[in-house]
């Protein structure tokens, strides 16, 4: 099974204490397999808190 996360950085190891408490099901790392929502999700990202030096990883 192929996941994909969308972010605006490069994400090597997941730390649940970076992730914020109060999203839709709860504190967590939220994945897809659906790789076109993990872009959506990214661009997102990157318009609320801006783009990063190696942005977009999915």
């Amino acid at each position: 099974m192929i996941l994909y996360h969308g972010s605006n950085l490069r994400i090597d190891k997941i730390n649940l204490a970076k992730c914020k408490p109060y999203k839709d099901f709860g504190q967590g790392f939220y994945c897809t397999t659906i790789k076109k929502q993990a872009e959506f999700m990214a661009e997102r990202v990157v318009k609320r808190q801006g783009r990063n030096k190696n942005s977009k990883y999915l």
